[in-house]
């Protein structure tokens, strides 16, 4: 970020983390307590469903009062023997409490959601239609966690598979994009099978990130999110803390000039 005063219109890129999306909400709830206009987002998995409440007008205190809810839990439903674990229930009360319009025309402002094509093994992203809610929950279903979602007859799974950061939706926008990554580099060297899984992946996501960074006016990945554990809800108030104490640090001193 250049030193100067910070920007008062922004469009927000959220990548995918599950649990980690508090961070999210701590950063984008000091945006709006000063007066910062999004004018666009665009999101995977958790930066999805964050991002199109957002859409919705919702504020991040307010998401993150819904998230932490017991009534937040009951959209995952336990579905054994089907090739996965959970499903989630489209048609749960609290899922409208965050997402409350039928159609991307409707939001207050522009989303663009991304989520895998099961078949074409490929990124798609929906940005139009009266979907909003399907396209959403589909980009949150983590396979093979979660069942996958039909949206216009496409089976697709979770976004985050082959674009996790979809930075390059915002640039048509032309105003300063803030980036927030929910996964910094992975710097342990794992001792276990499961570790070297997910630092391989994590090695994958980076690669992609060098070039995604550089369209950012800001880009926010603290490394203290590897502490967050990612599919839990015990540490999503920490998460929060974290991210409202980062942007309120970049604000003050951006104010300073």
């Amino acid at each position: 970020m250049e030193n100067c005063q910070f920007p008062r219109e922004i469009t927000l890129c959220l990548s995918g983390g599950a649990g980690r999306g508090a961070y999210h909400l701590g950063i984008v709830s000091i945006l709006q307590e000063n007066g910062v206009k999004i004018k666009a987002v665009s999101g995977t998995s958790a930066g999805a469903l964050i991002g199109a409440s957002l859409a919705c007008g919702k504020s991040a205190a307010y998401i993150f009062e819904v998230i932490q809810s017991k009534e937040f839990r009951s959209v995952f439903k336990i579905s054994l023997g089907n090739g996965y674990l959970f499903k989630l229930d489209h048609n749960a009360a609290v899922v409208d409490k965050l997402i409350d319009k039928e159609s991307f025309e409707t939001l207050e402002i522009p989303l663009h959601v991304t989520a895998c094509d099961v078949e074409k093994e490929q990124a798609i992203y929906y940005d139009s239609g009266k979907i909003l809610k399907e396209a959403v929950l589909a980009s949150c279903s983590i396979a093979p966690l979660f069942a996958p979602v039909y949206v216009n007859k496409t089976l697709v799974v979770d976004g985050g598979l082959v674009d996790n950061f979809p930075v390059e939706r915002l640039q048509q926008y032309n105003y300063p994009i803030i980036g927030i990554n929910l996964f910094p580099k992975y710097k342990k060297v794992p001792k276990t099978i499961l570790g070297w899984i997910k630092k391989n992946i994590h090695t994958a996501w980076q690669s992609k990130y060098v070039s995604k960074k550089e369209l950012c006016y800001m880009y926010l990945c603290n490394e203290k999110l590897l502490d967050i554990k990612v599919f839990s809800f015990r540490d999503i108030g920490k998460a929060y803390a974290m991210g409202r104490e980062e942007m309120q640090k970049i604000i003050k001193e951006s104010n300073k000039v």
